[in-house]
């Protein structure tokens, strides 16, 4: 009795309010939303909101290695046998998504691109761990303006935003308005050579509204499921039944430039 006594009375304090936690759902969910609110990723987050709002798309860092496999062997069956391989991973994160298109594409020189400081410092870390040296990484809120460079650009979950996601408000246009998305196809479609693939998935926009849109023909990708969630139009009020239409469009080699085009 007096043993037990004892050991009972060694508990930790971190264990006695994790008991005492583990009693208040509630009071644990907020201790949760606090610690997030408080991380780094979420510190950096608000900084860019707070800097660079007009210029942030997909505020979240949320990312996995070789997350669509179907789309990654699509693209290197459409790309066999181009030389001189060129890549953009447009809003890179923390360096996965090009990390997986290094192994589909080995000889390709990959560009990676991401408006976060800090997801860009933790790609490059683990580039290096992998010795990946044919990535090249660097902090943009816009892809390199040099036209008709890229063989492939992947803009893979960036143009969307979580919130539109889960709350589905009626408008989009406080949180991330059709005219941003628009924006940065057209200067995605810049830096695009004709005959190029362009592929847009987890987007809350049609490619199909976009100013763009005539200049491409789109693919469709064997066993790739069809994204949902919410999509909203032109005006930025929300679609009902929603459902991405495509998501890999090929550049026309005949094409007339955009009209409207910020870069002219």
């Amino acid at each position: 009795m007096h043993a037990k006594f004892q050991h009972s009375g060694t508990i930790s304090m971190r264990t006695r309010l994790r008991q005492i936690l583990a009693r208040l759902p509630r009071l644990l969910s907020v201790v949760r939303k606090v610690r997030s609110a408080l991380s780094p990723e979420a510190r950096a987050i608000r900084r860019l909101q707070l800097q660079q709002g007009q210029y942030l798309l997909q505020p979240f860092a949320t990312t996995n290695a070789d997350r669509h496999p179907a789309l990654f062997a699509f693209a290197k069956d459409r790309l066999a046998g181009k030389s001189e391989l060129r890549i953009l991973s447009f809003g890179c994160s923390t360096g996965e998504e090009p990390l997986t298109l290094m192994h589909y594409f080995p000889d390709a020189m990959i560009d990676a691109i991401d408006i976060n400081p800090r997801s860009i410092a933790i790609a490059q870390r683990n580039a290096a761990a992998k010795a990946a040296g044919r990535i090249n990484f660097s902090v943009a809120t816009h892809p390199p303006d040099v036209p008709a460079h890229y063989d492939a650009i992947f803009c893979l979950s960036v143009l969307r935003h979580g919130h539109l996601d889960s709350h589905q408000p009626l408008s989009c246009s406080s949180i991330f308005p059709f005219s941003k998305f628009d924006a940065a196809v057209t200067a995605l479609d810049v830096t695009l050579r004709p005959g190029g693939l362009l592929f847009i998935w987890g987007s809350n926009f049609h490619f199909s509204d976009c100013t763009v849109a005539d200049r491409y023909r789109p693919l469709d990708v064997p066993g790739m499921r069809r994204q949902a969630g919410a999509f909203y139009g032109p005006d930025d009020a929300l679609l009902q039944g929603g459902q991405a239409q495509s998501f890999v469009f090929e550049k026309l080699r005949q094409c007339n430039p955009p009209v409207g085009n910020a870069r002219e």
